[in-house]
Order: C-alpha cells, then structure tokens, then sequence
C-alpha cells in the first residue's frame, strides 16, 4: 500500500508518518513537502500508484483545494470515476470552516489540526478497509475495458488484446485485426490488466497468451512482433509466464 503525505510543514509531516508506522500497516510512506512537489510526481508516466493521500489544505503555493481540483480534472479527462477511486484523500487542515468546499472534491475523510491520535487510527482504518476493498475490485481481471479513441468510447475484449505500446503520450492497442490509439498512460493500463498481462518494458505490456516465445533480450509475439525485454524485468517476467502457462494447463 502506497500513502502519500503532503504539508508544508515537516514537523506535521513527521508526526503522520509515525502514527500511520503505529498502525501495523504493511505500507510505504511518501512524504511530500508542497503542492508543486506533489504534482510533479503526480504528472510522471510511471509513477506508483497512490492509495492513500493526506493533503494539507492551507498551504504556500499550491493548495490543498488546487491539488484536489487538478485530480479530479484529471479523473474526468480519462473518465474515471469520482468517488470510490483511489486515491482515497484525507484533508489535514487547521481551518475547519474549509471542508464544505473540499468535500465537494470526493475527500474520503478529514483530520483537524492538532490530529488527535485516536481519530487518527480510526479515520486510517476506515481508509485502509475501503481501500482493500477497492483493491480486491480492482484486481478482478475485466472481460472488457473501455478504450476511447477521439470521440469515440467502446469496449474492448481483453482477450482480443495483443500488446499495448506508449509512444508519444498515446497509448496504442494492438489487436489481431486492429490498432486502437488513444491519449493516456501505460502505467493505468498495467494498473487495469493485471493477470496475464505483463509488462517488459517500459514503453510495452503484453498479454501472455499471445507470447510465441522469449528471450534474454526480446519477446516474440504470435503475430510476429518482436521486442525488447528489460534486464530488470527478465526475471520477474519468467516467473510471471510459467504461473500463467501453469495455470492456464489446469
């Protein structure tokens, strides 16, 4: 589990990442000490993925409010779903009066300055529930997922899918028959295709029913395409392949 803390303020910042390490939760802590920080990370192709975010509202520069608004602009660009979605966000603020307006961002919950340590534990535990759950949702492998192509949305069989490629900002689809380019990143697709699909590379993620065969330095897809396979990834590759063959024999 990935949670990101951003505030100003270091002596805050420190003070939530050792109530969240009190809590006995297998997870890594992120800390962030500005919105513009945040955001850079937020806008980087293959970043990890966030589950929780405790987001100060009142800080210099870019705000809290700033943040939550280019997230959700960002969800509505690739038409995901506000609420139920991760991040979960958790405003941190010192200025009550503030949180009418920030709920109307999908804030999962708020925390008020000085955090109390018992509210603390129970917001993160209602944070951490939801976010399993969402988890274990978001793991389940699609029939189908929705690919938009300029103004056009449809559904895509996962099995159809060859290999997705980034190239340029665009993520092209490659199917049998069909290509399918559209804007988004691979990172969200890797994050959507989770069993059977890997990823070799950092520009390629592939379906494992279609790999013909493979090497030390490249895959072979069944329609022929080639390419190439990261040494980071080689390892982590094979293991992956043989559970997929393994089980796909049962």
């Amino acid at each position: 589990m990935n949670i990101a803390v951003c505030d100003d303020e270091e002596n805050i910042r420190i003070y939530i990442k050792r109530l969240i390490e009190k809590q006995d939760v297998p997870c890594r802590v992120m800390e962030f000490s500005s919105g513009e920080e945040l955001l850079r990370f937020w806008e980087q192709e293959d970043r990890e993925p966030l589950d929780i975010l405790l987001l100060d509202i009142s800080m210099d520069g870019t705000d809290g409010i700033e943040i939550a608004q280019q997230i959700r602009d960002w969800k509505e660009e690739r038409e995901e779903v506000l609420w139920g979605s991760l991040p979960l966000l958790i405003f941190v603020t010192g200025y009550p009066e503030y949180m009418p307006k920030a709920f109307t961002f999908n804030a999962f919950q708020y925390l008020v300055k000085p955090i109390d340590e018992k509210e603390f534990e129970d917001v993160f535990a209602q944070a951490v529930r939801a976010c399993r759950c969402l988890n274990r949702k978001k793991n389940t492998v699609p029939g189908e997922i929705l690919v938009r192509s300029g103004s056009i949305t449809r559904n895509v069989p996962v099995d159809d899918i060859y290999y997705i490629e980034s190239s340029n900002r665009k993520i092209i689809v490659s199917m049998w028959e069909e290509v399918i380019e559209c804007y988004g990143k691979i990172s969200e697709m890797e994050l959507e295709l989770r069993e059977g699909f890997f990823r070799i590379h950092k520009g390629y993620l592939v379906n494992m029913k279609y790999v013909e065969k493979y090497s030390r330095t490249e895959v072979q897809m069944k329609n022929g395409k080639r390419f190439p396979i990261s040494k980071y990834k080689y390892q982590d590759f094979i293991k992956a392949y043989l559970e997929y063959i393994t089980e796909d024999s049962r």
